[in-house]
């Protein structure tokens, strides 16, 4: 199963920020390429799971939310919206099926991405409506 990830490259170009807040969408951005040419497998996911430091790692919660490749460039955008307070590890996967149906013979993850962690806290009000209503520059 290494020759097959091997095959799958996926680049992140805009990854999730390092500190987030609940309940705002924050957008993955990358390419996926299949055998080193351009195009992508049509399905890619944001594999996330929620880490809590008392849970051990059998039972975290883990999610997934689809983002849409485009076929010919492999470009690719998916929204990840963290409804909890908690600390996440999010990768990027690429598959050549859907991962709620298994397909015999199929490898379901034929690449990953490198994992993104985000720690993800309660916005508070003060900052939430914050404006910019004029800018100088400072001599």
């Amino acid at each position: 199963m290494a020759e097959l990830e091997e095959l799958v490259k996926i680049e992140i170009t805009k990854p999730l920020p390092e500190i987030g807040g609940i309940g705002v969408t924050y957008k993955i951005e990358g390419t996926v390429k299949m055998f080193d040419v351009v195009g992508a497998p049509p399905w890619v996911y944001a594999e996330v799971r929620r880490k809590e430091w008392w849970k051990p790692e059998i039972i975290e919660e883990v999610s997934y939310e689809r983002g849409f490749p485009i076929p010919v460039t492999g470009s690719f955008s998916i929204n990840f919206k963290p409804e909890k307070e908690s600390d996440y590890e999010v990768t990027v996967v690429a598959t050549p099926a859907p991962l709620s149906l298994p397909v015999v013979g199929v490898f379901p993850i034929t690449g990953k991405s490198a994992m993104m962690k985000v720690k993800v806290e309660k916005l508070t009000e003060e900052f939430t409506n914050l404006k910019i209503v004029s800018y100088a520059k400072v001599a």
